[in-house]
Order: C-alpha cells, then sequence, then structure tokens
C-alpha cells in the first residue's frame, strides 16, 4: 500500500486537480480511498486460480507497457486513450459494482464521479505496473501474486480511510 501510495506524489495530485479542475484536497482524499479500494479488489480477484492468472497477465501487461515510466501520461494530450485502458481493467475487476464503487468514493471525497472515474482509471494500471515490476524482479508467477497479494490484505484494509465504508461492494475491505 505504502508503494502505491508513492506513485502518487504531491506533483500528480497537483496535476490530476489541474486536469479534473478539481480541489488537491479532494483529489487527495478521492486517491486515499481509491488505493485500497483497487488492491482490495486485486485481493479479492486473486481468489481462485483463474483471477490469479488473470491479475499476472494484466500485471505483467501494465509493467512491460512502461505504465510506472509515464504516469503523467494519463493527464496529457494522448491521457484518453490511456484512461480507457484503465476504465478496461477496472471493468474486469469490480463488473457491475464499479459504479457504486465510484460513487461511494466521489461523495467521500466531495468530487465529481467523473473524476474518480478517471483517477481510478489512472490508478489501476499503475497498481497493476508495479505489481508487475515487483514480479518480475521477484520472479513470481501467478500464484505468487496471488499470496503476496493476500498477505497485504490487513495492510489493505488498515489502509481504508475512516468513513469510507465500502463493505458493499469490496465485502470484507468495507
Amino acid at each position: 500500500i505504502d508503494a502505491a501510495k508513492g506513485l502518487f506524489t504531491s506533483e500528480m495530485v497537483s496535476k490530476a486537480s489541474s486536469y479534473l479542475g478539481e480541489s488537491e484536497s479532494g483529489v487527495a482524499k478521492a486517491i486515499s480511498g481509491i488505493l485500497p479500494s483497487v488492491l482490495g479488489g486485486l485481493v479479492n480477484k486473486v481468489s481462485d486460480n483463474e483471477g490469479a492468472g488473470t491479475v499476472a497477465q494484466m500485471a505483467q501487461e501494465n509493467h512491460s507497457s512502461g505504465i510506472l515510466d509515464n504516469l503523467g501520461g494519463f493527464l496529457g494530450n494522448d491521457g484518453g486513450g490511456l484512461l480507457n485502458k484503465g476504465a478496461g481493467l477496472l471493468g474486469g475487476l469490480f463488473g457491475g459494482k464499479l459504479d457504486g464503487l465510484t460513487g461511494l468514493i466521489s461523495n467521500f471525497a466531495g468530487i465529481k464521479s467523473s473524476s474518480v472515474s478517471s483517477l481510478m482509471s489512472m490508478a489501476a494500471p499503475a497498481v497493476l505496473g508495479m505489481i508487475g515490476k515487483h514480479a518480475s524482479t521477484s520472479n513470481m508467477g501467478a500464484s505468487g501474486i496471488a499470496s503476496l497479494l493476500s498477505s497485504q490484505k490487513d495492510n489493505i484494509a488498515a489502509a481504508m480511510p475512516a468513513g469510507l465504508n465500502l463493505s458493499s461492494v469490496l465485502g470484507g475491505f468495507g
């Protein structure tokens, strides 16, 4: 969770707030809920072998794409394509619960749902890229990634901000 938070520097929050037309405090508050939500979604996804394989593949693809070197690209001219890719990842992670999750974080952070959607579409590939990088340097396969994520379940739940109850969407991570 700390590594994921490290991806979203104050400079990145500032750029995102300008790009989205939201306050920096609102964007930062949204990110504080988005990161554990995305990680919680990944933990839920790796609970079976098929899901673990899917997450491992997504992590590898996002790491290979160089996403971690181009997070600012989400907020630039080609941002639309990157955000669409992130939205596809989120659909695979949360399915029909995505709109509910977006709404809950939007209400919590006091920013527009569309802004939360954009931030989530940025966070999902970034977090997957970070996991893919770790898996690559540690020579981990799908079961190693599943084990890593599962071992972080308590830390992820503890990182969920007070006042944000996502149990209706994320089960045990509420």
